[in-house]
C-alpha cells in the first residue's frame, strides 16, 4: 500500500504530475465542462444532483485520504489543510463545480445544496472541515442562514418540537444530541469555522430567527426555534457569547409578552427544562454578564407605580419568571462556588485547576456597579445583589476581591442601613474588631486605673453606632453575633433604648437552644413527630450537647442585663435585673411591647397577633390543644422564657400582649394538676414552679389584683386538685375582665401606666375558691389568710 494519496489526486512538490497526469487532467476538465454545461443550461434539475455528488466525493477524498503521509491533521490549521486539497486539481474541480451549483441556486432554493453539505459534513467531519470552511467564505450570508435553516427543518423533523428535545446540562458528550437529531452538530461546527470572520451575520440571522419565530403566524418550524437556538447555545459558547448581550436588549416588554404567551401553554415539565437550561447557560456567559444581570434584576422587580404613557406594561406572569430565574442562578452559582476544587497545594495535583465560572468572571470588574446597586436597599434587588458580592467575594479568594469589595461598600455607604451591609462579607474580621473594641471599652467600664488611651474616646463614640451594631446581633454569623453581644453588653448605653427584638433573634441560637418551629398538624403532643420516634429528653439541647449549668445561668444573666438596658435606655453602673436595686428603674413601655411581640413570635409564631380576650377554658380546650402543649413544653425546655415574661411585665401594660402564651401556659397546667394523680405539689418540681411564676408574673403586670396575684405563696402546701381549682378561678376572672391595654392609665407624674382594679368591679365572688381552700387547709395556711383578703 502506497503512503500517500495517488500522483494525480496530491502533486509532486514540483507541480508536475507526471505523464499520465496530463491526460487525466484533460479528462477533469472535460468533465467540469460538460457538468457545468448542464447546471447553466437547467439549475433547478441538475443543480441538486451535481452538488450532491461532488460534496460526497469531496468528503470521501477527505477521510480516505486523512492520515496519510503529507496530509497535515485538521488540528494542524484548516488553513494549511484548505491549500493542500486546493492544489489538487480534482479536488479543486470538484470544488468550482459545487460552488457553481449553490450560486446558480441562490436565486431560487439552495436548500437542497446545504442539505447535501450538512449530511456529508456528518459523515465525514473533522476531515471535511476544509471544505466548510472554504465554501462559508464564498457564500457567507446563504451559507450560515441556509444552514441554519436546515437544522432547524432537521430538529423538527426529529421530532424535536419542545424544550424536552434540548439536552440538560452536564451531557458528557461533546455533542449530545447527535443521536436525535443528527445534523445539529455540523451547524454548529459550520457556524464555529464562520465565526471569526462572519459574527455579525451569524448574530443578525440568529436574532432574525428569534424575532421571526414570534410573529402572529407560527408553524411548526417557528414553534421550535427557541429550542433550537437553545440547544445551539449550549453545544457552542462562542455562539452563545456572540449573541448573548445584543439578545437581552432586544427583550423589550412586547418581546417578553409574546414569550409568555407561547410558554405558559407548554407542559410543566417542558418549563422546568427551560428554565434550568436558561440557567446554565447564563453561569456560562461571560459576554454582556452584567447587562444580562441588570435585565433579569430589573425584570423581576415588582412593576413601578408611575408607568410612561404608551408603554406596554410587563404581564406578571414574566416577572414571576425572572424572580424565578434569579432565584436559580445564585442557587446555581452558590453550587459552583462551594463545589469548586480547593485550591491548596496538597490537592491542586489530584483534583486539578477549579472550574472557572465564566459569569461571575465577567462580573469582577464591576463590582462597584455591584456595590451601588447594593447600597440603594430597592426592595428585592439590594438582598440579590449582596447575595452576588458574597459569592464573588468567596469565588475570588484569596484574591483581594473581597476587600475592595468591602472597602466599597464602607466608602460608598450613607447611612445605618447601609453600613450594615458591609458587616456581612467579613465575618471572622468583624468578630475580632467586636471583640477587641469591648476590651477596651470593658477596661473603662471596670474603672481599670490604668484604662487604654482610647478606652475614654471609644466609650464616647460607641452610643452613636449602637443601632448598627445591634443589627450584628442578627449576623447568620455565630461568632460575629457572639462578638457583638460582648461589646454591647459593654457599651455605655444612651438614654434613647433600642429595638429590643434585635437581641430576641439571636438569642435562640447563642444563649440557649434554639426554638424548634416543627410539628404542626402531624405533632403527637409530648411523643414528638410522627417518624422521628420518640424524644430523647436528654437530648433535648442543640446538637446533642448538655450545656454546663453554671454558664448556662451566666449567658441568661448577660442577656438579660444587655436586654433590660436597651428597654431601660440604661448606663454600665444600672444594677443587673435581679438585684433589688432594679426595682425601682422603669422599662420603657414602647420597649416592653417590642419584647413581648418578639416573644411571641418566637415561641409561637403562628398565634403572633392573636387575639387578647380570653374564652371559655373547654373552648380554649377543644380548638387549641397541641399548640398550648407545645408553649408549654417550649417553657419547660427554655428557662429564658421566664425571666423575659417577667421583663414584660414590668413595663405595662406590655404583658397585654402576650395573652396567647399566657392562655397556653394557664390551660396546660390545668390539664396537668387535673389530672395529676399525686399526693403532693412538690412531687411535680417543674409544674409546680411554672405555676408560682404564671400567677407571678401575670399580677406583677397587673393582669391579676393583688389578692389573686398572692395565692401562689400557697400552691406548694396544697394537693394537685386544689391548684386545678385555684387557677381554674384565675381564668375565670381573666376571662371576665380581659387583660386589654385600654385598662391601663397613663400617670404623669410617675411616668407609668396603672391599672385600677375598682373600675372592674368586685373580686368577691373569684375568691370563693380560695377561701374554701384556705379553710381547709386552715391547720398549716392559718398564718396566710389575712394576705388573702379582699
Amino acid at each position: 500500500t502506497p503512503s500517500g494519496p495517488p500522483q494525480n489526486l496530491v502533486p509532486s512538490p514540483g507541480g508536475a504530475g507526471g505523464g499520465s497526469g496530463g491526460g487525466l487532467e484533460e479528462v477533469i476538465r472535460e468533465v467540469r465542462r460538460v457538468l457545468g454545461d448542464f447546471v447553466r443550461a437547467n439549475p433547478r434539475a441538475w443543480a441538486p444532483v451535481v452538488s450532491a455528488w461532488s460534496i460526497e466525493l469531496m468528503g470521501q477524498l477527505s477521510s480516505k485520504y486523512a492520515g496519510r503521509h503529507g496530509v497535515p491533521p485538521p488540528a494542524a490549521g484548516l488553513n494549511e489543510l484548505l491549500q493542500l486539497w486546493m492544489s489538487c486539481e480534482a479536488t479543486r474541480t470538484l470544488m468550482d463545480i459545487y460552488t457553481q451549483c449553490l450560486a446558480a441556486m441562490i436565486g431560487g432554493c439552495p436548500d437542497a445544496c446545504v442539505d447535501a453539505l450538512l449530511d456529508t459534513s456528518v459523515q465525514h467531519s473533522p476531515h471535511f472541515d476544509w471544505v466548510v470552511a472554504h465554501i462559508g467564505s464564498s457564500f457567507p450570508n446563504t451559507i450560515i442562514s441556509r444552514v441554519l435553516s436546515c437544522g432547524l427543518k432537521d430538529f423538527c423533523a426529529h421530532g424535536a418540537t419542545t424544550t424536552t428535545a434540548v439536552t440538560a446540562p452536564g451531557d458528557p458528550s461533546p455533542f449530545p444530541s447527535d443521536k436525535r437529531v443528527p445534523k445539529i452538530a455540523s451547524v454548529v461546527g459550520i457556524l464555529g469555522h464562520l465565526a471569526s470572520r462572519h459574527a455579525g451575520s451569524i448574530k443578525q440571522e440568529l436574532l432574525r430567527m428569534f424575532h421571526e419565530s414570534l410573529g402572529p403566524t407560527r408553524d411548526q418550524h417557528h414553534k421550535a426555534t427557541v429550542p433550537f437556538l437553545l440547544q445551539l447555545a449550549l453545544m457552542s459558547p462562542p455562539l452563545l457569547g456572540a449573541v448573548s448581550a445584543e439578545l437581552v436588549d432586544s427583550l423589550k416588554p412586547p418581546v417578553l409578552n409574546q414569550l409568555h404567551q407561547y410558554f405558559s401553554g407548554l407542559p410543566r415539565e417542558d418549563l422546568e427544562n427551560m428554565v434550568t437550561i436558561v440557567v446554565h447557560l447564563i453561569c456560562q456567559t461571560s459576554a454582556g454578564a452584567y447587562r444580562i444581570l441588570q435585565f433579569l434584576v430589573n425584570t423581576a422587580m415588582p412593576p413601578s407605580v408611575i408607568t410612561p404613557p404608551g408603554a406596554t406594561a410587563l404581564h406578571d406572569g414574566v416577572r414571576d419568571a425572572c424572580d424565578r430565574v434569579v432565584h436559580l442562578l445564585l442557587l446555581n452559582l452558590q453550587k459552583l462556588v462551594y463545589n469548586r476544587a480547593p485550591g491548596d497545594a496538597t490537592t491542586a495535583t489530584t483534583m486539578g485547576t477549579p472550574r472557572p465560572v465564566p459569569f461571575l468572571d465577567a462580573l469582577r470588574p464591576h463590582a462597584r456597579e455591584l456595590c451601588l446597586e447594593s447600597l440603594r436597599l430597592d426592595r428585592k434587588r439590594h438582598l440579590w445583589q449582596h447575595q452576588l458580592l458574597a459569592l464573588l467575594a468567596v469565588y475570588t479568594s484569596p484574591d483581594a476581591a473581597a476587600a475592595d469589595s468591602l472597602a466599597l461598600l464602607l466608602s460608598l455607604a450613607r447611612g445605618h442601613d447601609q453600613l450594615a451591609l458591609a458587616t456581612q462579607l467579613h465575618a471572622p474580621q468583624i468578630a475580632q474588631l467586636c471583640l477587641n473594641l469591648a476590651a477596651l471599652a470593658r477596661s473603662d467600664a471596670a474603672n481599670d486605673p490604668s484604662p487604654a488611651p482610647m478606652a475614654s474616646q471609644l466609650a464616647a463614640v460607641l452610643p452613636h453606632h449602637l443601632p448598627d451594631l445591634s443589627q450584628l446581633l442578627l449576623h447568620p454569623n455565630p461568632d460575629v453575633a457572639t462578638a457583638a453581644c460582648h461589646l454591647l453588653a459593654v457599651c455605655p448605653f444612651p438614654r434613647a433604648s433600642l429595638p429590643p427584638s434585635h437581641l430576641l433573634a439571636a438569642v435562640r441560637a447563642r444563649f440557649t437552644t434554639a426554638v424548634n418551629f416543627s410539628g404542626g398538624v402531624w405533632s403527637v403532643f409530648h411523643a414528638g413527630v410522627i417518624g422521628k420516634g420518640l424524644k430523647n429528653p436528654e437530648d433535648s439541647t442543640q446538637g446533642g450537647t448538655q450545656r454546663d449549668p453554671e454558664e448556662f445561668s451566666n449567658n441568661i444573666q448577660v442577656f438579660l442585663t444587655l436586654l433590660l438596658r436597651c428597654c431601660r435606655g440604661g448606663r454600665p453602673g444600672d444594677p443587673p435585673p435581679s438585684s433589688p436595686q432594679s426595682e425601682g428603674i422603669g422599662i420603657n413601655p414602647e420597649a416592653a411591647k417590642a419584647v413581648a411581640a418578639a416573644l411571641v413570635e418566637s415561641v409561637c409564631p403562628e398565634a403572633a397577633g392573636g387575639e387578647l380576650v380570653w374564652p371559655l377554658p373547654e373552648d380554649q380546650s377543644r380548638g387549641n390543644v397541641e399548640r398550648d402543649l407545645r408553649i408549654c413544653r417550649r417553657f419547660r425546655h427554655h428557662p429564658l422564657l421566664f425571666p423575659l415574661l417577667r421583663l414584660v411585665a414590668a413595663g405595662p401594660p406590655a404583658l397585654c400582649y402576650c395573652s396567647v402564651l399566657l392562655r397556653g401556659l394557664l390551660s396546660s397546667l390545668m390539664a396537668f394538676w387535673e389530672s395529676c394523680r399525686e399526693f403532693q405539689t412538690s412531687d411535680a418540681p417543674w409544674h409546680l414552679q411554672a405555676s408560682c411564676s404564671l400567677v407571678a408574673v401575670m399580677a406583677e403586670g397587673s393582669l391579676l389584683p393583688p389578692v389573686l396575684g398572692n395565692m401562689h405563696e400557697i400552691f406548694q402546701h396544697l394537693a394537685p386538685f386544689e391548684v386545678h381549682l385555684l387557677l381554674l378561678s384565675v381564668w375565670e376572672y381573666l376571662r371576665e375582665n380581659g387583660p386589654l391595654p385600654q385598662k391601663f392609665t397613663f400617670q404623669a407624674q410617675r411616668g407609668v401606666f396603672r391599672r385600677d382594679f375598682a373600675r372592674d368591679g368586685a373580686v368577691g365572688k373569684h375568691l370563693a375558691v380560695l377561701h374554701s381552700v384556705l379553710h381547709k387547709n386552715i391547720q398549716s395556711l392559718g398564718l396566710l389568710v389575712g394576705r388573702f383578703r379582699s
